[in-house]
């Protein structure tokens, strides 16, 4: 009898197993989930398809100059908004005699359509084409390898780009440990890689499916397109696999997947509010050295089609619309992922008068450590890279005499508040002041690089602000206790006080050095209450700068 009940329990409990894990498998805990190698975890097909291995930069040959073959330039560009003007002033992708170009300065554009990035990089540098387009940090992976020079600034990516994340995370912090995937050496490589240096997290490439996962760095599984970083995303939702955590992708995915999924996708953030992502033209070296007319004319002419766009946007949108392959509605959507950068913000972006926008410098050299010296290990000065003589030369006639900066913070809707509730990131800084003083110690490299930083991460972000928390070192509590309630009270709230005058005395700096707008800058002292776990006493006589965004 007694056999006979264990059996009819042990078979009920199986059964009520079985249908736990086939209708609510999110009840079910996998041992050792977010942990270990993935290829047992993320095992679809449609997953293992689109993950491609870490690789090196591919060597892009030896250079060569571009040779004009009658009055037409071989242009290529990819499919995005930001390369509008040269299309508008061309009249479209074809050799034109009627565009701006060839009317003034009797040249026409042939341009082409591609998104075969590597093969763009090896047409522009061997002398195929003429002229390409990429962005500020994509050009520092490359730079040592190209001859080109970058004459002007397309635009700004506002919104083109975005993290996507489980629901549950809410923080660039809060991806420690995480897999994220991500097109490898693109602007969406840079944008994470960027966010988790800010919040202090180191970057592991992984290999493949069969990496183990580091638990105390973000982990990046690469795909071949940013779009694709979305769909194995998705596909990991789909399996019930924990193991993906996010993924790193363009519009309209970043649209598309929260609104599919608004109980299990957040839209981390995206570069609406992050200047980080800069389109620029590149021009093969050997011909614009020879051709300087040309490249004159041919920045002039793009400037002329940002004056176009700005003034007749709806009377402008069919040539794009057909370029790209969309209808108008998709063209007037895909427009307002960027601003287009007219030749004031030109002449801003790149100087290096402080400004309230990052330059080319700021970006490129941000790449730089992104990356770091295992992927680019011989760094070209930007100096090199850049010709502002063309900029320069049209400021001299006054032909765009006027214009301003027209750069603002973007709000997703007139009802919007300006900051969203959590911080998008934390970082923790541990500046020198003098001994029991609230005097910042200027004459230390850590706190001048430190304070550098913090203007550089307000600069790239319009409309965000930085919260400074205070926080001194809690190695005397205990001692503090010992003398009464009553002395620790009073040591207390004279710690609060201390703490918070060290992040009156940064934000005091930041002011006065930096030019930041005080509107921009908070401030509260924390005490000792808020030590960092397991960190020993001097690390916690810090700062501790959380970034607020709009969004």
């Amino acid at each position: 009898m007694l056999k006979k009940l264990i059996i009819t329990v042990v078979c009920l409990i199986a059964a009520a197993f079985l249908l736990i894990n086939k209708f609510y498998p999110e009840l079910i805990q996998k041992p050792d989930e977010g942990r270990g190698n993935l290829g047992d975890k993320t095992s679809t097909s449609s997953i293992k398809d689109k993950i491609v291995a870490n690789k090196e930069l591919p060597n892009l040959g030896p250079p060569g100059e571009y040779k004009l073959s009658g009055d037409t330039l071989d242009v290529e560009i990819s499919v995005w908004p930001g390369y509008a003007p040269m299309i508008v002033a061309n009249g479209g992708l074809n050799p034109n005699p009627e565009s701006y170009f060839f009317k003034k300065y009797g040249f026409k554009l042939k341009i082409a359509v591609s998104e075969a990035e590597a093969e763009s990089w090896q047409a522009i540098n061997s002398g195929k084409n003429a002229v390409t387009v990429t962005t500020v940090d994509v050009l520092a992976l490359y730079a040592n390898q190209l001859k080109v020079e970058v004459p002007i600034q397309l635009d700004f990516s506002r919104g083109g780009d975005g993290i996507l994340t489980r629901k549950e995370i809410t923080s660039i912090n809060q991806l420690k440990g995480k897999v994220l995937t991500v097109a490898q050496f693109t602007e969406s490589d840079f944008f994470i890689r960027f966010l988790a240096q800010e919040a202090g997290l180191g970057v592991k490439p992984l290999k493949g499916l069969e990496d183990s996962v580091d638990p105390d760095r973000v982990n990046l599984l690469f795909t071949e397109t940013a779009f694709d970083a979305a769909d194995v995303f998705v596909d990991s939702l789909k399996s019930g696999s924990q193991t993906i955590s996010g993924a790193v992708t363009w519009s309209p995915k970043t649209l598309e997947v929260p609104r599919d999924y608004p109980d299990k996708v957040r839209l981390l953030t995206t570069n609406r509010n992050l200047l980080l992502v800069a389109d620029i033209l590149i021009v093969n070296a050997g011909f614009a050295k020879q051709n300087p007319k040309i490249v004159k004319g041919l920045v002039e002419g793009i400037l002329m089609g940002v004056e176009m766009i700005r003034k007749d946007p709806e009377g402008t949108l069919p040539l794009v619309a057909k370029a790209f392959d969309m209808n108008l509605a998709e063209a007037r959507e895909a427009m307002k992922d960027v601003h287009l950068s007219n030749h004031a913000e030109n002449m801003l972006f790149f100087s290096q008068e402080p400004g309230q926008i990052g330059n080319f410098n700021e970006l490129y050299y941000s790449a730089v450590y992104a990356y770091g010296k295992d992927i680019i290990r011989n760094v070209i000065a930007p100096e090199k890279l850049v010709n502002k003589t063309y900029l320069e030369e049209i400021a001299r006639e006054g032909l765009f005499q006027g214009q301003t900066v027209t750069l603002a913070p973007i709000k997703s809707s007139e009802k919007a508040e300006v900051l969203e509730r959590n911080p998008l990131l934390t970082k923790q800084i541990r500046f020198f002041f003098d001994p029991n003083s609230a005097e910042l110690n200027m004459t230390d490299a850590s706190n001048q690089q430190a304070l550098k930083d913090l203007t550089t991460l307000l600069k790239i972000s319009p409309g965000s602000y930085l919260l400074l928390r205070g926080h001194l070192d809690n190695s005397k509590v205990e001692e503090f206790k010992q003398k009464g309630e009553a002395f620790y009270r009073k040591q207390a709230i004279r710690a609060i006080e201390m703490s918070k005058q060290r992040a009156e005395s940064v934000k005091a700096v930041l002011i006065k050095n930096s030019g930041v707008d005080p509107k921009r800058l908070d401030t509260e002292g924390r005490g000792w209450d808020e030590p960092l776990p397991g960190a020993p006493p001097e690390e916690n006589r810090r700062v501790e700068v959380q970034l607020f965004t709009l969004e």
